[in-house]
């Protein structure tokens, strides 16, 4: 993982000498990587799709024989024999996850040095925390956004999964106290990979409505 984590930092290096930046870098190669990550997205949540609606036959096929075990098991099998195991989706997801890891700490690593950056004038420096606790609020927001998306009318043909109120807020506040702790540079990361996570599902919404 280090040899990826050094490639990161000098294309964060190179992009700093394009724009004069470390901000701008900093935005630049997170929304660079997520595009890059939208083909497995995509993948690992029709692989969601499908997956629950093997639930929901599987559920429909053990109620309906419930008093006949041998006829169970063998309509079950079918079922798992026509869909596989569905491991599809957390394949992609253990593929994206150390790319994120590295792409994290390639970040955490440069903005050790001490400057500032345009896109966050209230901030004197990448190295240290928001006072004004501007961007951290800001973070919470697109983070709190597709928890929201299942309440939408113009969703609601998806019968997106609705989390409950309870954990989405433990969620929030777990966030919330780690995002507060970070050093700008690393929030705005976290800003802009959640803002585009956000948008990413908000069209992939609307396209399945479509």
């Amino acid at each position: 993982m280090n040899v990826f984590i050094r490639l990161f930092e000098q294309i964060i290096e190179w992009l700093h000498m394009v724009s004069n930046d470390y901000g701008v870098a900093i935005v630049i190669i997170t929304i660079a990587v997520r595009l890059l990550l939208i083909p497995l997205n995509i993948k690992q949540r029709k692989s969601a799709g499908k997956q629950k609606e093997i639930s929901e036959k599987v559920d429909a096929i053990r109620k309906e024989y419930k008093n006949d075990k041998e006829k169970q098991e063998k309509e079950l099998a079918k079922i798992y024999s026509e869909n596989g195991t569905g491991m599809g989706g957390c394949l992609t997801s253990l593929i994206q996850m150390p790319i994120m890891i590295c792409l994290y700490n390639a970040i955490r690593h440069i903005t050790a040095i001490e400057c500032g950056t345009i896109l966050l004038p209230w901030v004197s420096s990448l190295l240290v925390r928001d006072q004004y606790f501007i961007l951290p609020i800001a973070t919470l927001v697109v983070q709190a956004l597709p928890q929201i998306y299942p309440y939408l009318s113009m969703f609601s043909v998806l019968k997106l999964q609705k989390q409950p109120g309870g954990a989405v807020v433990a969620l929030l506040v777990m966030n919330g106290i780690f995002t507060f702790m970070l050093p700008t540079g690393v929030g705005l990361y976290y800003f802009v990979s959640g803002l585009f996570q956000s948008a990413e599902q908000f069209i992939y919404n609307m396209i399945c409505v479509r």
